[in-house]
């Protein structure tokens, strides 16, 4: 099977979620400029990720958490040929054990799979099969935690907004709280959110009693809603969404502010 798409129509985390609830096999190749990186999945769940973009390459993600200094790096680097793999050199060359480089393997395909989280638009392409098969590292992560930590990175926050569009918007769970709990790790705050959504609440009321930094909060219930957690309904208030060009600031805007 292949599906063919773009994450300007459909992003990344809402992506993983309806292949995760599919239970796919199968590889997810996005194209971000010159830049092609793929997410493999095992039954829905994220096995591993690839990337041809350096930065997210072993050695620089290790340089860039300070896990390994830059003359073990260049010299694993001259030794490196086909067949070889830059991990396995850095346990050969005692710069790392086999412990640490597993864990290491592990937060370099987390990274990968975060930084598309963010991405506004770009083309992708999932096509079934099981093409991870022969990675002897592989991701350990249950999907909807590994979503939850995605959206808490995100910095974009227009497709969230876009969803929870009115302040007299209705959210309710629909799985028991417990449920909902025990699918990720939650802080304190986030806990006492997700036993406020036990009713049907409206978002003003929600904004109002939470002690979330809103725009932590506004990504939190997405990541609820996209994982089929949450269920939003318009309020009886709700209005037109506003056109993008009505939301900027002018010169003569600022003008009348002097």
């Amino acid at each position: 099977m292949l599906e063919k798409g773009d994450l300007a129509d459909t992003p990344f985390p809402l992506l993983l979620a309806r292949h995760n609830d599919a239970r796919s096999d199968g590889t997810l190749s996005l194209i971000l400029g010159r830049f092609t990186k793929r997410v493999y999945l095992r039954s829905g769940a994220v096995v591993f990720a690839s990337s041809d973009d350096r930065n997210d390459r072993l050695g620089e993600t290790l340089i860039r958490r300070g896990m390994l200094g830059l003359p073990e790096f260049h010299r694993a680097s001259s030794e490196m040929r086909p067949g070889k793999r830059f991990g396995g050199l850095l346990v050969e060359k005692g710069f790392m054990t086999p412990k640490n480089l597993i864990w290491s393997v592990k937060e370099q395909v987390k990274e990968i799979i975060f930084s598309l989280f963010d991405q506004p638009a770009g083309p992708y392409t999932f096509t079934s099969g099981d093409a991870a098969g022969e990675e002897v590292i592989t991701l350990n992560m249950n999907t909807p935690e590994l979503i939850k930590q995605g959206v808490e990175r995100m910095d974009r926050i227009a497709v969230p907004l876009s969803v929870l569009n009115h302040p007299d918007c209705v959210l309710s769970l629909t799985r028991p709280a417990e449920s909902v709990l025990s699918s990720f790790a939650t802080t304190t705050e986030e806990s006492e959110a997700v036993l406020s959504l036990e009713n049907p609440v409206a978002l003003e009321e929600l904004c109002r009693s939470t002690s979330m930094i809103h725009f932590s909060l506004i990504k939190f219930l997405w990541a609820l809603h996209i994982l089929g957690m949450l269920n939003i309904e318009p309020g009886e208030g709700r209005r037109a969404p506003s056109r993008a060009d009505d939301l900027g600031i002018t010169a003569e805007d600022l003008q009348s502010l002097e």
